[in-house]
């Protein structure tokens, strides 16, 4: 049951969503991102049931397409947790990337370093590429993994990581939860016995395609910085990395040596 200090989770979802409002933000990533802010400001808590897909696309005006998108990818997430036949439910809030290399952003006023959480899209394996020529020829091919880094739910940079699959195959195999929230740098060493011991980057600006720009959650040929870094071990190549960055005013922290 609600306390009388509190607003339904209905009303709270419905302000988060109208303080959310921009131009070129789509209207699932709209919801989407609001229930993620109310839970992070503990405004939603831990198995508070949410209206129904109809209702809530009642409340906001939106359709309910547009809601079943939000709340599937929600839950996908673990924000939220769906029970057939009974309703919606709050997940447990995510914990951040602990020790994070390369997504070091500061907040423009406080100065502070933001928290960093990673979702897990896709991984598979990959042949010819720029990755080739960073790592070295490997007959086996290249494992690549891609995922979504959220910055303290403000704003979504992208990651493409890539590892020669003679020696990183089994990454095709650990739990897709193990890639949440994690650095991928952390498994190399922990599980490989590969730790990064070094990293150099080059960036510059591109325009975003449709597919990128989508999982940004930005209108489609935005400028973003892609940032190219190789990491390595003791001097021998490891890793191929292209994370893109969208305009902000967070300042990122470029000290590729890492926080080990």
């Amino acid at each position: 049951m609600l306390s009388k200090s509190r607003c339904s989770p209905a009303h709270t979802i419905a302000r988060y969503y109208r303080r959310l409002a921009q131009p070129g933000l789509s209207k699932y990533v709209q919801l989407q991102q609001s229930i993620i802010n109310a839970l992070e400001d503990g405004e939603l808590r831990f198995k508070d049931k949410l209206p129904s897909e109809r209702e809530l696309g009642d409340i906001l005006s939106i359709s309910l397409g547009t809601t079943q998108k939000a709340l599937s990818t929600l839950a996908t997430e673990g924000y939220v947790v769906r029970k057939h036949g009974v309703g919606t439910f709050m997940g447990q809030p995510r914990k951040s990337i602990q020790k994070s290399w390369h997504y070091r952003f500061t907040d423009p006023v406080s100065g502070e370093l933001l928290p960093v959480f990673a979702h897990f899209l896709r991984r598979g394996i990959v042949d010819d590429g720029p990755w080739v020529k960073a790592l070295g020829a490997d007959p086996a091919g290249y494992v690549r993994i891609d995922r979504r880094i959220s910055i303290d739910d403000r704003f979504n940079c992208y990651s493409e990581f890539y590892l020669g699959a003679s020696r990183f195959r089994a990454m095709l195999d650990i739990d897709e939860d193990r890639l949440q929230d994690t650095n991928l740098k952390e498994i190399l060493d922990t599980e490989f016995g590969y730790p990064t011991t070094e990293a150099k980057g080059a960036a510059r600006l591109v325009q975003l395609d449709a597919r990128l720009a989508a999982h940004m959650a930005v209108p489609e040929g935005s400028w973003a910085l892609r940032i190219v870094i190789l990491g390595k071990t003791r001097g021998e190549p490891i890793s191929y990395q292209k994370m893109y960055v969208p305009s902000t005013d967070c300042e990122l922290d470029m000290d590729f040596s890492g926080s080990f």
